[in-house]
């Protein structure tokens, strides 16, 4: 199906959904003004296509499923969610994360509108997209910090049980690891949270073309934290592994970033991985049906 088509096609059986696929692209786009600043350009650009996918896929749902007018519970139900949505609004807005209320009850409101006039499937199909552009956009660089020090900690204590087993004197405290003649501090540079962005969009669409069924994609998508986690593992592993061949220029300027790609590459390969375990599950029931 093409573009002319895919539209024509919207606009035939769903015409409500251009409005809602408008009204969360305009969220995604003001979401995204702020960053638009030195050293976050890669980041509003990577949040906006993966709200655009998002968006995109919830119009693909819309085309595909019969759209039927809401019945009465689920009027009911698109009442009580907007009454949540004032309640939430109601709460004193302060810092982060008690400013999340207000980006919670804007959420809720939205799939009440879809819910009352669209029935319960097309709320279902907007949810995702609107949690992205209503909450996670506009609170990016705050929840970014808050997943970097569990990452950092998760990857440290991991890399400090690998280097043990492999014979290598090691004392981890926090996030720094202490060798007898170096110490290693994993910052936030270090924690895999720079490229948590793209890896979260790559393995978006590397889901999408892997698996047919919901489930997998879920439990598969599960998997971006651990990925993540055991490259930086690895990574660190590898560097002082390392340090112990060639001393400290492996800890700064253009080894350090080549690790910075190591880390990125064996995350995916890991992730890649566990979605081809997802994905021959996936084709096993089929196979025993034909």
């Amino acid at each position: 199906m093409n573009m002319n088509d895919f539209c024509k096609s919207l606009l035939k059986k769903h015409p409500l959904g251009v409005l809602y696929a408008v009204l969360l692209g305009g969220i995604a786009f003001f979401a995204a003004v702020p960053m638009f600043v030195p050293g976050m350009w890669a980041a509003a650009l990577v949040d906006l296509v993966m709200a655009g996918i998002l968006i995109a896929l919830m119009l693909k749902n819309f085309i595909y499923t019969c759209h039927r007018p809401a019945v009465f519970p689920e009027k009911c139900t698109a009442w009580g969610m907007l009454l949540c949505a004032n309640l939430l609004a109601l709460i004193p807005a302060h810092d982060f994360p008690g400013s999340l209320s207000t980006a919670f009850a804007f959420t809720l409101l939205i799939c009440a509108f879809v819910l009352y006039f669209s029935g319960r499937s097309m709320a279902a199909y907007s949810a995702i997209p609107a949690v992205w552009c209503c909450v996670f956009m506009p609170y990016h660089e705050e929840f970014m910090l808050l997943l970097s020090f569990p990452l950092r900690l998760s990857a440290t204590v991991l890399s400090a049980g690998i280097l043990k087993i492999c014979g290598i004197g090691v004392v981890y405290s926090g996030t720094s690891l202490s060798l007898p003649d170096v110490e290693i501090a994993i910052t936030d540079a270090c924690s895999g949270i720079n490229q948590l962005d793209a890896f979260l969009l790559i393995a978006f669409i590397a889901i999408q073309m892997l698996h047919k069924k919901i489930l997998w994609k879920i439990l598969h998508f599960a998997f971006i934290i651990p990925a993540i986690i055991i490259g930086n593992s690895l990574r660190i592993v590898l560097t002082v592994f390392l340090y112990h061949l060639w001393g400290e220029k492996v800890l700064q300027g253009s080894w350090h970033i080549a690790l910075g790609y190591v880390q990125i590459i064996l995350a995916f390969a890991i992730f890649l991985v566990i979605g081809k375990i997802f994905s021959e599950s996936d084709r096993k029931p089929a196979e025993e049906q034909q």
